[in-house]
């Protein structure tokens, strides 16, 4: 199109009727719900747009000029832009009358209001029933759509055109993947949706005592018992399902993602499919389930002999391509989708299709890993299929583990993605036992495997075999009940551990605890950790098993606090030195404050001897750890008195994630619950500075290799 010509006609002006309209449409307050919950308040209107259109360059070209709502309003006849549409060459492009510049956006892209959001949905502009007929008329839609919407399928049309011949060479690419992922899905595939994918529900009418499963869609029989909301059975498919009143449930949804492993046709690559499920299920439609299943990622892969189990070939996602319109396989990240898909939406977790694993993996690096087995003992439990698969063939030894007998421990390693839990595993060795993995001797694997040892069991045999003692089973399961991998399992070739047991229940009252936290066991692991310290002989049973656990640890702590003192100036010098930069480091993630309290980060071991003095406990017994990183200590301070000592916090950082471990008022009691509301607050924004911290780091250190 000539742009010279195409302005030679001046543009149409808005008509009485037009500026009558956007004067009478004044909006309606209403209220809707943004980011994070919040409530926001604003003014939705009638009609966004008002068009006006005719014909132009000897009636070939379709001009259609754009007014606004907001400059109607104030009195503004001309159009915000003049649109013009070639439909026999495939083109369009605007004119914005405002900047007095061309654009060859669409019509959704061409910015013409400040907020969309306070207009009603698409369908409701303006237009006369002239210009209505006159644009579906030129386009030839075939139906008398609105203005704006026959106006952007037309541009969308153009624009995938001319983009689709644009990225041809990526397109045939990707379509010869495609081509190769099987056509069919597995006859039982729905099937396996509803048995082992959705969460079904039984909807009941309690006087007649009957219900609908959506399960196995079949009436069946209910008890009186059955309760809105309650977990049971079908006692006609014997399906797992939640009870549903009649009379309080309208309707229900459920998402969720499935995923199946394929060959590809071509004979050498394999293929990861992840599919959406949404079922919902209506009152008005007699609970009967709709069930909707899209494919949204496809991962093509190769099983490697090599160190690398798992080679990917291409990630691939459905969704818009490249914003011309046209829905197809697009290269992961880079379609319409990537708004939705910031976490990798290849790696969510999703149940697996098993029934064709093992003929799969039978020709791969896999063939001697029980995979099918392992993840069939699942059932329905989610997992991030490709991590999984990837740490089969490459890290943890599933094979031996499984054929040993130590199931549980192995599903979950599953569960938790492949990745290691509480037990130390060995992965140097060539071909060790499955004892060896673990350091532990083949009697304790015996026992793990009569067990059934879960993983903080198995840790549990694995610390005290590292102390070398031996716990009966009765002390595994009452250790893994009640203590789970606690510091004290260090003491076990200190004290036997059945000396220890008989102190945590009869002094500690483990047994007895509830919910919250228990102080006598907080003060006997402090003054256990304190007496070692001074060196102590922690073998003499009245030091370890003090009868009075306050005193005791009080005692200790006084006489730590003055041996400190005694210690030279010039090292505390030094580590003063080396805790000032720590502090540095520490304040720039945990900056948070807010209108009741604030934080102070110690800097030199006199900020932890004085806090220990107001606060009567033995914060200065972590000074060392402190310095050598080994904890963050943090004091935290009421605004309107910044110098009074009010809780005492440490913060351990594994592998970069931050967590409170103690958050304490004056003589160790519980900090106040604001006080813990606080700290939680601070926590989650000093986790996301670290994070971004390392991040830039990292780059930095990237750049600095790739120089």
């Amino acid at each position: 199109m000539r742009k010279a010509a195409l302005l030679d006609k001046k543009p149409l002006t808005a008509t009485p009727k037009m500026l009558e309209m956007a004067k009478k449409d004044i909006g309606k307050a209403k209220q809707a719900v943004r980011y994070y919950g919040a409530a926001q308040n604003y003014i939705e209107y009638e009609s966004r747009f008002y068009f006006r259109a005719c014909l132009a360059e000897n009636r070939e070209i379709l001009e259609v000029d754009l007014f606004t709502r907001a400059d109607l309003f104030q009195g503004r006849k001309t159009p915000r832009f003049r649109i013009f549409l070639d439909r026999e060459r495939n083109d369009f492009i605007s004119w914005n009358t405002v900047e007095e510049k061309w654009s060859k956006a669409k019509i959704d892209m061409l910015g013409a209001d400040y907020d969309r959001y306070c207009y009603a949905w698409r369908g409701r502009n303006y237009a006369s029933q002239d210009t209505i007929n006159l644009v579906n008329r030129y386009l030839k839609t075939g139906k008398q759509q609105d203005v704006e919407a026959a106006m952007l399928d037309f541009q969308a049309k153009v624009r995938g055109y001319e983009l689709a011949k644009k990225h041809r060479l990526i397109t045939d690419i990707i379509d010869g993947y495609m081509a190769s992922v099987p056509d069919k899905l597995p006859a039982d595939w729905k099937k396996f949706i509803n048995d082992q994918a959705l969460e079904h529900n039984l909807f009941f009418q309690k006087e007649a005592h009957l219900g609908y499963c959506t399960h196995c869609q079949a009436l069946v029989s209910v008890s009186g018992q059955a309760l809105h909301n309650m977990k049971g059975r079908c006692n006609h498919c014997g399906c797992s399902v939640i009870y549903k009143s009649w009379k309080k449930q309208k309707s229900t949804s459920y998402d969720t993602t499935v995923s199946l492993l394929q060959k590809c046709t071509d004979g050498e690559n394999y293929v990861y499919r992840q599919f959406k499920i949404r079922m919902r299920t209506r009152r008005e439609a007699d609970y009967i389930p709709e069930v909707n299943i899209w494919e949204e990622y496809r991962m093509i892969f190769r099983f490697g002999q090599g160190y690398s189990p798992i080679n990917t070939v291409g990630e691939y996602e459905w969704g818009q391509f490249k914003n011309t319109g046209i829905i197809r396989w697009c290269e992961a990240q880079t379609a319409f989708s990537k708004y939705y898909s910031a976490y990798n939406i290849g790696y969510k977790k999703t149940v697996l299709y098993t029934a064709n694993l093992k003929k799969l993996l039978k020709d791969t690096k896999l063939r001697y890993v029980p995979a099918a087995d392992i993840i069939k003992s699942m059932e329905n439990k989610k997992m991030n299929v490709i991590a999984v698969l990837g740490d089969m063939g490459m890290r943890f030894p599933y094979e031996a583990f499984w054929k040993m007998g130590a199931k549980q421990f192995v599903r979950e390693r599953v569960e938790r993605d492949g990745t290691q839990g509480k037990t130390f595993v060995e992965h140097d060795k060539e071909t060790p036992k499955p004892w060896e993995y673990l350091k532990i001797s083949k009697e304790d694997m015996k026992q793990a495997v009569r067990l059934d040892a879960s993983d903080v069991q198995m840790r549990i045999i694995q610390k005290a075999a590292e102390s070398g003692v031996k716990l009966t089973d009765e002390q595994i399961l009452w250790w893994d009940k009640y203590m789970g991998t606690h510091i004290l399992m260090n003491y076990f070739a200190v004290q036997t551990p059945h000396r220890i047991i008989r102190y945590l229940r009869e002094k500690i009252n483990v047994e007895c605890r509830e919910d919250g936290e228990n102080m006598l066991l907080h003060l006997w692991t402090d003054y256990l950790d304190t007496a070692g310290q001074l060196h102590w002989n922690l073998q003499d049973r009245s030091i370890f098993f003090p009868q009075n656990i306050q005193r005791a640890h009080d005692e200790a702590t006084d006489i730590f606090m003055i041996q400190k003192e005694q210690i030279e100036a010039e090292k505390f010098l030094h580590s003063d030195k080396v805790m000032n930069r720590n502090a540095r480091e520490i304040k720039r993630a945990f900056c948070y404050r807010d209108d009741e309290f604030v934080i102070k980060v110690p800097g030199r071991y006199l900020d932890f001897q004085k806090e220990g003095h107001a606060q009567h406990n033995c914060v200065a017994t972590y000074y060392d750890k402190a310095v050598e990183g080994k904890c963050i200590i943090l004091f935290i301070r009421k605004r309107k008195t910044p110098n009074v000592s009010f809780c005492t916090v440490e913060i351990r950082n594994n592998a970069g994630k931050f967590a409170i471990t103690q958050n304490r008022a004056a003589y160790n009691s519980p900090a106040p619950e604001d006080a813990v509301e606080f700290m939680k607050k601070a926590l989650i924004q000093a986790q996301k500075i670290a994070d971004k911290i390392a991040e830039e780091e990292r780059k930095v250190l990237r750049i600095k290799i790739a120089g």
